[in-house]
């Protein structure tokens, strides 16, 4: 995946402002393959993020790596 499809997925969930905080560390934390472009939009869509709390990137990426776990363990995907 992409840098520019990363900051579409944001956008389309609604959390722009969370990808304008997280951005390069994001790219540069975790290898984006083109597989987690499902994962990750609806990990955004179901997750809800509080614009007044500060979010880490290492925060972000926990959560995001449980829910990816779980649905593959669970064959969602």
């Amino acid at each position: 995946m992409t840098e520019y499809e990363l900051e579409d997925i944001f956008h389309e969930s609604g959390h722009y402002h969370l990808y304008e905080q997280l951005k390069y560390k994001l790219w540069i934390a975790y290898q984006w393959l083109e597989a987690d472009r499902n994962i990750l939009s609806e990990f955004l869509n179901i997750y809800d993020f509080d614009h007044n709390e500060e979010l880490y990137c290492k925060e972000f990426l926990f959560h995001y790596k449980i829910f990816k776990n779980i649905k593959k363990k669970n064959a969602f995907y």
